[in-house]
């Protein structure tokens, strides 16, 4: 027999259509998502956005929440993890631009106590060659997150976990994801500018780029999330909600925000067609190293760069335990696109795919 969830992914089809704009194969793309989600079958919900030059789609399928069913909504804010190192790498590079932050200078201008602080430069911490090691990865993280959730933590708390076992690798000397990175180049901002972190990424990208649904979660008040988010072992096995088993400090400025499939395209799309950046710091954001990474092969400053059926794409993936997100911008296509999850998954990149697909069709 069918269940509500079934159906919902089947009628789901038509709200597509309805929520597209002209100049768009609507229907094609609403019934490519929700293919995508049939096939995935283990998605509670998706939202996703495209943005083409003069047209705009949004959709969504599934549930926001399991118990009661709760429908998806195309306007629905999920959390967005490492997308958020994006934002945060944005501001730096303003302040770059404005001569007050420089990538050259050094970790121990601002915190000399930290392993190896000397040698380690603020470029290096934003493309992840610093070597400084990941607190996420760290047992103790992993132990008292499992143990105590919800927990609150503070800055101080996770940075000493990556200083306890860095360096994971001399800096400069190969590139290794490290959250940790991004703790530190928050509280490089806030040390450079006097403010709260949050209140830069508002007043430099959220209210400029008019981001309704975005926010630092934790660091700022924000309305609560309505969409939960699932994980489950198996297929066989009922979804489990861990919407508040890791409280948005355990992330700060390396995966706490929150926001919309819309407000995340239009983002990576005014990072390429709109002043957000001058062209000089929009290439150092794209100076490219080599990760030796299959699914990232290419990494700049807080961008992941991909072959697609449609060109480069530029743009970042991001989890948090009960969601995802992957988004990214096409420079040939002149295309943004960005999908949201409310489970971790690892298929956000097929779903990616499948849309890109849609727009090389004849």
């Amino acid at each position: 027999m069918e269940t509500t969830a079934d159906h919902r992914r089947h009628a789901s089809r038509d709200t597509f259509f309805r929520e597209g704009h002209p100049g768009l194969p609507k229907l094609a793309l609403g019934v490519a998502l929700t293919e995508a989600l049939a096939r995935e079958k283990d998605l509670p919900g998706v939202t996703a956005s495209v943005r083409l030059p003069g047209c705009h789609w949004h959709g969504a399928a599934g549930e926001a929440l399991v118990e009661p069913d709760t429908e998806m909504r195309a306007e629905s804010r999920l959390r967005v993890g490492s997308i958020t190192k994006t934002f945060v790498a944005t501001v730096a590079l303003q302040l770059q631009a404005e001569g007050r932050l420089s990538l050259d200078a050094t970790l121990a201008e601002y915190l000399p106590g930290f392993p190896n602080a000397g040698h380690i430069t603020v470029r290096q911490l934003l493309n992840h060659t610093s070597g400084v090691a990941n607190y996420t990865t760290h047992p103790a993280f992993r132990a008292e997150s499992n143990s105590h959730l919800g927990r609150t933590w503070t800055f101080d708390e996770l940075v000493a976990l990556g200083a306890s076992e860095s360096p994971a690798l001399p800096p400069g000397t190969g590139w290794n994801y490290s959250n940790t990175n991004y703790l530190l180049v928050g509280f490089i901002l806030e040390r450079v500018v006097g403010t709260p972190l949050a209140e830069q990424l508002r007043e430099r990208i959220i209210e400029p780029l008019g981001l309704r649904s975005t926010g630092l979660d934790g660091d700022e008040v924000l309305l609560p999330i309505t969409v939960h988010g699932y994980e489950r072992p198996t297929q066989a096995e009922p979804w489990s909600d861990v919407t508040g088993a890791l409280h948005p400090s355990a992330a700060w400025a390396a995966g706490a925000l929150v926001s919309s499939a819309d407000d995340i395209s239009l983002f990576y799309q005014s990072l390429f067609e709109r002043p957000l950046l001058a062209p000089a710091q929009r290439a150092e954001m794209m100076a490219w190293i080599q990760t030796q990474e299959p699914k990232v092969p290419e990494y700049g400053l807080a961008l992941m760069r991909r072959t697609t059926p449609v060109g480069p794409g530029h743009g970042h993936s991001g989890s948090f335990p009960g969601y995802s997100a992957d988004a990214a911008y096409f420079p040939e296509p002149q295309a943004a696109i960005a999908i949201l999850v409310n489970t971790e998954s690892g298929s956000l990149s097929d779903m990616t795919g499948r849309l890109l697909e849609v727009l090389t069709a004849p």
